[in-house]
């Protein structure tokens, strides 16, 4: 017992924790009261180290120690007992005490009171009392202790934390923090150093991969409101962590240990944080953090998924160091799952994504699309998306200048995109339909554009351009008239069906196609 509390105080000596000359006077009186005449000289040895951390001794505490019959005893070279390494080690002692500024009215009771936390706290670990452990935390914090004190008391805490415990399924962080932040505000001292404990866990779990250890360290001070990713770890190697690597390996430790919605959560709560002038991260942050977010990708649902890759890096807030076109095949991916299982409305705002961050869409999945959309009578999406990929230039041979009165399609366009080019063009006509008479000869032609594709297949073109003018409510009538000089197919939409359906939708159709 008390050879551990030297080991103990040696170690508190070590990280600049110096206990008082009350504390060393209640230590020799003990090992004088037991008869431990074996201790007398670690106890010469620790007087010593306190001494050369700079501890003021005063002449009573000197006096008592020096004169003591025991270490008169263990020190005299007649004695049976003593030995010349004590004599020598004696002898040091008193010069290095005596080099001191002695003071008799020097107090450290706040040195005793952290030289008792530590032996408290090192016997705690072996008896696997951690709410007592977090009962001595917050008997330090809330004393008048300069913080870097309690920052070496917090790095020992954390050592004893990471002790394996009898108890393979408890962990030793839960019921300290359940102990320590009763109570507390979410700005307190404690719950900042309660922090620093959590992220020193948190790493040292992700390093050892220990992910179901290092998921409860999150959880928990998820639940107690500690936030965490704003805090620096307790030793060294862990300044250098950023921000945004605090948020990934949070993420990661949930990703792994099975938590999806938690890894999700955690990355909301943060706001998907990458980078600050407060926070820099490195690109290796970077990287780290896009690794993690798509292999969460894989596990959410399709509209997880998409907010997922919206927040990989580099895309939100552009950087030069990464070319975001790198993640079009994750989109792409994306995109196709969502339509073949029909995700519709979740493949739209993929879509409408893409186009905004200018990621290739691929013409024949956007067709696809457009073709689903139609069939499932979600027509404010279709209508949507084409009028946005046409924006962008995916439909570069569709053209319906405003008052030219004629519209140009290329063969390739399906039924559900040819219904859309009619709605646009009827609407961007509006202005000289609408006052037209009944009797006007005025007509609005629609051409067929050819493509290098053979003649069956550009027949084939003009049968369904036909039936497509069946598509808009009220439908409109299209009637084959010509082959004009490119010996391209001509076609006449029927004026007076076009001001039908304009009176019936001119409201929306002006919003949606003029705007």
């Amino acid at each position: 017992m008390v050879s551990d509390v030297f080991s103990v105080l040696s170690v508190s000596l070590a990280h600049s924790i110096v206990p008082g000359h009350e504390f060393l006077l209640d230590l020799f009186n003990f090992v004088r009261e037991k008869g431990l005449v074996g201790l007398v000289p670690e106890l010469m040895q620790l007087t010593f180290k306190m001494a050369s951390v700079g501890l003021e001794l005063s002449l009573d505490c000197l006096d008592c120690v020096k004169n003591a019959p025991m270490f008169q005893q263990t020190v005299n070279p007649n004695s049976t007992v003593a030995v010349s390494a004590n004599h020598k080690q004696y002898n040091h002692l008193n010069d290095c005490l005596h080099s001191l500024r002695l003071s008799t009215a020097a107090h450290f009771p706040e040195y005793l009171n952290l030289a008792h936390a530590v032996v408290e706290i090192e016997l705690c670990t072996k008896q696997e009392d951690w709410k007592r452990i977090g009962e001595v935390f917050r008997s330090i914090c809330q004393s008048s202790h300069h913080p870097n004190q309690v920052e070496r008391i917090s790095g020992r805490i954390t050592i004893a934390l990471l002790c394996e415990s009898k108890d393979k399924l408890s962990l030793p962080f839960a019921a300290f923090v359940e102990t320590v932040c009763q109570n507390e505000g979410e700005d307190s001292l404690i719950k900042s150093f309660v922090g620093r404990i959590g992220v020193s866990l948190m790493l040292r779990y992700h390093k050892t991969h220990q992910w179901v250890k290092g998921r409860r360290v999150v959880e928990i001070m998820s639940t107690s409101k500690v936030s965490f990713t704003t805090l620096k770890g307790l030793f060294g190697n862990e300044d250098g962590a950023s921000r945004c690597y605090l948020v990934t390996v949070a993420t990661e430790l949930l990703l792994l240990s099975g938590s999806v919605e938690g890894a999700l959560n955690t990355l909301r709560e943060n706001k998907w944080f990458l980078s600050s002038s407060l926070w820099p991260c490195e690109p290796a942050d970077l990287e780290s953090r896009t690794h993690v977010l798509m292999r969460l990708a894989e596990k959410t649902s399709h509209r997880d998924t998409l907010e997922v890759l919206s927040n990989l890096p580099g895309i939100k807030e552009p950087n030069d160091l990464i070319d975001i076109s790198r993640y079009t095949p994750l989109f792409k991916s994306h995109l196709q799952v969502c339509v073949d299982r029909l995700m519709l409305p979740v493949a739209s705002d993929t879509v409408d994504f893409m186009l905004s961050k200018n990621l290739a869409v691929e013409h024949s999945l956007l067709q696809t699309l457009l073709h689903k959309l139609g069939k499932q009578n979600i027509w404010l999406r279709a209508r949507e998306v084409f009028r946005r990929s046409l924006s962008v230039g995916y439909y570069p041979g569709v053209s319906a200048p405003p008052g030219d009165m004629a519209l140009i399609v290329p063969c390739e366009l399906g039924e559900v995109e040819l219904a859309l080019a009619f709605e646009m063009f009827i609407t961007v006509n509006a202005s000289v339909i609408l006052p037209l008479q009944e009797t006007a000869t005025s007509s609005l032609s629609i051409t067929l554009k050819r493509n290098q594709s053979c003649e069956s297949e550009y027949l084939s073109a003009g049968s369904r351009l036909l039936s497509a003018a069946c598509i808009p409510q009220p439908k409109i009538i299209v009637h084959y008239t010509a082959v004009n000089s490119s010996q391209e197919q001509v076609f006449r939409l029927d004026v007076s069906t076009a001001r039908r359906w304009l009176r019936h939708n001119h409201l929306w159709a002006s919003e949606v196609w003029t705007h």
